[in-house]
């Protein structure tokens, strides 16, 4: 199966989102219980703590902000249409200036979010498969390939 698409910005933001929703957290919770740290000191008397109120701030709001709008800007730096052809071998994208192939080996999971299929290959990476333009048989296709190479799938 061949599917042409252009990288639709929110579908990438979701699956970002979605993928790194661990480490975000992580940091978020990290920055906040920093944050509330800083606070406990002041009120206890020791004074304001800026490097503990700052590295809160970082961790809660610059660490998040840098990981999902980073990886938004890596992913659609192209811009322009992707081929995705998906067969028993594996999946193999491929643009303009590029192409890249993965066995099914390759994937850990497969994420089914509203509007795109989410390929994990680990360490933050994925290939997204947009669902909009393809049939619902397609997709269940893609599904049956993956499930059949023993690939979990997690409904999002």
């Amino acid at each position: 199966m061949q599917i042409i698409v252009r990288p639709d910005p929110h579908l990438t933001a979701e699956a970002l989102r979605h993928r790194l929703r661990r480490p975000v957290l992580l940091a978020r919770l990290a920055g906040w219980a920093l944050l509330g740290l800083a606070l406990l000191r002041h009120l206890h008397g020791d004074g304001l703590n800026y490097t503990l109120l700052l590295a809160g701030v970082a961790l809660a709001v610059v660490v998040p902000m840098f990981l999902l709008n980073g990886g938004a800007r890596r992913a659609l730096r192209d811009g322009g249409p992707t081929t995705i052809e998906v067969s028993a071998d594996g999946v193999a994208c491929s643009t303009v200036e590029s192409r890249h192939a993965y066995a099914w080996n390759a994937f850990t999971h497969v994420d089914h979010l509203p509007g795109q299929l989410v390929l994990g290959i680990g360490s933050g990476r994925f290939v997204q498969i947009p669902t909009r333009g393809i049939s619902a048989e397609q997709i269940h296709q893609v599904l049956t390939t993956a499930a059949t190479h023993g690939i979990p799938l997690n409904r999002g």
